[in-house]
């Protein structure tokens, strides 16, 4: 009778045991570190580490770790590869995981930004959610770039995005001897305009004076500025005939002309009719007296 006691309470005890098991979450993936290298053409390698533990460290699937770290690590379109992975770390391939830019001197990367909980939230959906529980959030995160430049996160559920310029040594100097010899370049001077000046004198006055089809005044006058070259030079007045000149003007130089315009002929009027009419009577008269006399 005792010894049925004692195996009736050793049964009990499992049952118990698995209705805990059963009811109650274990904690059986824990994110140690993940450290993601990036590479000169965007693309980087992470590494993943992890701590399975609890009574059921052998019992989850590697099959269901694979597929919840492709989810958890996922950054781009395009969707990471898993290189290698054993019960302890995962080594992924993350196609695009930074964005590159040309700048004068080098190339600004911008990592893609990582959220963590995206795995945590597939496994509550999965059918294990009730037995396994999980925290794909790592300790710690590293960004490392290919000039050696290092940037640590920690506790993060999240991974930001950040931007990092890689310096170009060849790219630099050329900018920068570039920028030495704009600064050092003599200023090149100002080249003064050509002009001379035409001083005109006429008769009469009150000539109007043509530059090149525009008036530019009456004389006398000394016109200034005039830009240096040839020239064609019109002198026009109301009732006199109009004059053209062509002049040659040189830089400093001062062209002196004396203008005469002539008055425009009259045209000669025709004589009124009454006027021709009587003078034809006059001769008709000197004709007849003319004959009477003879």
């Amino acid at each position: 009778m005792a010894r049925y006691s004692v195996s009736h309470s050793r049964m009990a005890i499992i049952l118990l045991c698995m209705a805990l098991f059963l009811t109650v979450p274990v904690q059986a993936f824990t994110a140690d570190s993940l450290d993601i290298t990036i590479d000169k053409n965007g693309d980087a390698t992470a590494v993943f580490r992890f701590t399975l533990e609890g009574l059921i460290e052998n019992a989850i699937p590697q099959s269901m770790l694979e597929e919840q770290l492709i989810k958890g690590l996922s950054s781009s379109s395009e969707p990471p590869t898993l290189v290698s992975m054993d019960r302890s770390r995962a080594t992924i391939i993350l196609k695009k995981f930074a964005s590159t830019y040309d700048t004068p001197q080098g190339t600004d990367y911008q990592t893609s930004s990582m959220d963590f909980r995206k795995a945590e939230i597939a496994l509550q959906n999965s059918a294990v959610s009730s037995v396994i529980s999980a925290d794909f959030s790592p300790a710690t995160a590293t960004l490392i770039f290919s000039d050696g430049y290092v940037r640590t996160f920690s506790d993060v559920e999240s991974l930001p995005s950040i931007t990092h310029t890689i310096i170009d040594p060849v790219k630099a100097a050329s900018a920068k001897a570039a920028a030495t010899t704009t600064a050092t370049l003599p200023a090149t001077p100002a080249v003064p305009a050509q002009t001379g000046a035409i001083n005109v004198t006429s008769s009469p006055d009150g000539i109007e004076i043509w530059l090149d089809g525009a008036s530019i005044g009456t004389t006398p006058a000394v016109f200034r500025n005039i830009p240096a070259g040839a020239h064609s030079l019109t002198f026009k007045k109301e009732g006199y005939t109009s004059v053209t000149k062509d002049v040659t003007v040189s830089d400093g130089g001062t062209i002196r002309l004396s203008v005469y315009l002539a008055p425009v002929e009259a045209t000669p009027t025709q004589a009124p009719v009454g006027a021709l009419a009587a003078g034809a009577a006059i001769a008709l008269c000197i004709a007849l007296w003319a004959v009477r006399r003879r």
